[in-house]
Formats: C-alpha cells, structure tokens, sequence
C-alpha cells in the first residue's frame, strides 16, 4: 500500500514539474497572446477527412487546441506561458504550414456496487503534428499527418482495468489503459476538386472517421465505451488503411479499407500480403436547418474478413445508424442504432441516445452530457446491459478542462450477482 501511494506521489510530482518547466520556457519565448480568432465550430461540421468523423480523430483535436476556448474566471495572467507557446507554434504554421500540438489527458475513476468496487486511473499524453506540403493556401491541399500517443496506469490499476473488475458487457472506462509509447498516425491527406474529394492513405484507424455518434471523444466528453467507440463493430487499431470521401454540398460518401490485423501497438505493414481486410462505407447528409443549426444522418456498413494467421476469428458484418441534430446554439441532441452478427464482440445490437448542452455553469466552453444505453448479447450466457451517463465538464483556463461524471449499469452483462454498479470519474485535460 505505501508503495503504491509513493507512486502515484511520485507521477504527481513529475507531472507538477514538466508543467512548470513548459510554462517557463514558454514564457520566456513570448510575452503576448496569438491572435486566433474563436472558432465556433459545431461538432458535425468536423471534418478534416470525413464529415463523419468525430472530435477524437487527429486532425480535429488538433484544431480544437488553436479555439480560443473562454475559462469560466479571469486567467489571463495564468494562461498568459501557454499563450506565448502557441504563438510560437502557430507563426510556424503561418510560415512552413507546419501545425503541432499535445494533450495531457488523465482520468480516475471508482465503482461502488459491483465487483468488490473497483478503482483505477490513468494518463494519456498526445504529440499531434500535420503539415501542409503541397497547395498552401488553397482547397487542394497536400498534408502529411504524424501522431504519437503514451498512455500508463497511475497506481496499480489502470481506469480501463475497471470492466473486467465489474463483469460488464461493455467496458465503462474506454482508452485509459497502460500501453505505453506508440505511433498512432502516420498518414497522407490529399484534397481533390475544390476539397470535395479526400484520399486518406497510410497508417490510421478506421474508428476515427466511420460509426461515430456526434459527440464520441472520450477525452471531453462521455467515457463509457457505449458512447464513446462503436462497441459492436471489430475495428482494427492503427495499421495501413485507404480511405475514399466524397462530398458534394451537404452530402457524402465515405469508402475505407483497413488491414483486419491492425494493432496500434505495431507498424502492420506485414499483414497487408495476408489478404485480410475490414471494409467499410458511409454515407450520410449534414443539413443546415434554419433556426436550429447543423445535424449529421448517416448509415454505416462494414464486414471484416475471418483471420486466420495467429488471431483465429470468423468474419463478421453489421450495420451503424447515426442521426444527430443541432436544436440551437447551444442544445444538440443525438441518437444511434448498431447491428452486428457479433462473432467477434459479442454485442449483437446496441441503442444509445444523448443530449448535449453548451454554456452552464458560466462559459460558452462548458459542456454538459446525458446519454443512456441497451446493449444485446450474442452469447446467451450475458445479460441485455443498460447503462445511464452524466457528465459536466468545466473550462477552468483557456487551455484546461476538468470534468466529473457518474454511469448507472444496469444488469452488468457478465455479472449475473449483480444487478447494479455506479462508476464515478474525474477527468484532467491539458492541451496546448
């Protein structure tokens, strides 16, 4: 146990200490804030490859750093180093078309309930770069796309520890684990005819741009895996893809293959000769409806080939619906029915629907979430698992972020000795 605790004092003082060492070098670099204009970008209008893409995809989150987000209090003077240190960053952009970016993202999280109640958490630290080769300036621009991701458990056990603890069907922490070091993008982004055509080709996951609900990322918003991935579908992690979206006005089509062997923990450019790929195709509107705003309607269809060099899994097929809508400037609200044959996660079908609200609590940057959740077994040795989620998030400076929140599982799938688990979590993230 004392241990245990000097540990997590231990990653607590390294984290107090590289944040101070950042904020002063930046601060010596630069004394005045950038002049970047807030960006009040409905999430449905994301769409650095594919209208459907979500918040959590690279290009999005990286963008999101450069929005002049407005902390609930007066900051300045607190926000004045990292203000100085995206100056920096953002007049390299204006010069060589070289934008870049990191995230420090930590979240604990504790059960009562269920499974002996369960606690862990974990950090996860971002480095995000795109650069702009070729077309500068204009709609048919040339960007190569370069990520890395280090995530590791704070204490014994990481957040994404806690599904197993509590016997769900569905993990209530999705992401926080221990991983370590990876390279997760490594990808060219080529626009065609005015930017209505977009080729994505290299190493990328195919879950960041087909299958999301409007508001997936569980870096900000829900953190239940029923809202914050596509439990039903087998993505592949990171790996060699291709990607096709075609965008004629409020329309789009988006076409993908990925190697069914994707693993973000290796390159995968082995596997491509093995034949085994997962498929995929979106398509979709996003009107603009007066008086309301925004709203994304899509279906999704995939199939993923059965593997069989060391994995051993039949194929597998399924069907995503996604209808979002914006109500007003400040309301959204959402909904998304996924289908699979679920051979290979044994999710047969999923219901979830939400509502997000911008501005409580004192700045347009807040944000607060409601979503509930039926997951369907495959396996008639689970339960039907139903899951409840509130969140508040609070922009305490222009480049910090808590958030708490609480989940009801109701029937833990693979706990018949329980019929009830509350998981409580809270959320740190630092991004500039």
């Amino acid at each position: 146990m004392g241990c245990v605790l000097n540990t997590e004092r231990g990653m607590i003082v390294l984290h107090v200490v590289a944040w101070a060492c950042a904020a002063v070098w930046a601060s010596a670099a630069a004394a005045q804030s950038p002049d970047v204009e807030y960006l009040e970008l409905h999430p449905y209008e994301h769409d650095a490859f594919s209208p459907g893409g979500g918040g959590a995809s690279d290009l999005e989150e990286l963008l999101e750093i450069y929005e002049t987000q407005v902390p609930i209090g007066d900051t300045s003077g607190f926000d004045s180093p990292l203000n100085a240190f995206l100056s920096r960053t953002d007049a390299l952009n204006d010069r060589i078309g070289l934008r870049l970016g990191s995230a420090y993202t930590a979240l604990g999280a504790w059960a009562a309930g269920a499974g002996g109640d369960p606690s862990g958490s974990a950090g996860d630290f971002d480095v995000m770069s795109a650069w702009t080769l070729v077309g500068r300036g204009g709609p048919d621009t040339g960007t190569l796309v370069v990520t890395g991701e280090y995530r590791y458990s704070i204490g014994s056990d990481p957040a994404s520890s806690l599904g197993g603890e509590l016997g769900t069907l569905i993990n209530p922490v999705n992401a926080f684990n221990d991983r370590g070091w990876v390279l997760r993008d490594a990808y060219w982004l080529q626009r065609f005819a005015g930017g209505t055509v977009r080729v994505l080709a290299g190493r990328a996951a195919p879950d960041d741009y087909v299958g999301l609900q409007p508001m997936q990322n569980i870096n900000a918003l829900f953190v239940n895996r029923n809202f914050s991935a596509n439990p039903t579908v087998p993505f592949p992690g990171h790996g060699p893809m291709i990607g096709v979206s075609v965008r004629p006005g409020d329309s789009y089509v988006t076409f993908g293959i990925a190697s069914a062997y994707g693993v973000t923990t290796e390159s995968g450019w082995n596997t491509i000769d093995d034949g085994d790929y997962f498929y995929s195709v979106e398509a979709g509107i996003t009107p603009d409806i007066a008086g309301k705003g925004r709203g994304r309607y899509s279906v999704m269809v995939w199939y993923i080939d059965a593997r069989d060099q060391g994995v051993n899994s039949p194929s597998d097929q399924g069907i995503t619906l996604v209808a979002g809508q914006s109500l007003s400037e400040r309301f959204q609200v959402w909904g998304r029915y996924a289908y699979a044959d679920a051979t290979t996660t044994n999710v047969r079908q999923a219901i979830q629907g939400g509502l997000g609200y911008v501005g409580a609590l004192g700045s347009p940057s807040n944000m607060t979430g409601f979503a509930l959740a039926y997951a369907q077994p495959r396996s008639s040795s689970s339960r039907d698992e139903k899951v409840m989620e509130v969140f508040q998030r609070l922009q305490l400076t222009r480049f910090t972020q808590v958030s708490a929140g609480v989940q009801l599982i109701v029937d833990p799938g693979n706990n018949p000795d329980d019929d009830l688990a509350t998981v409580f979590y809270a959320r740190l993230r630092i991004a500039f």
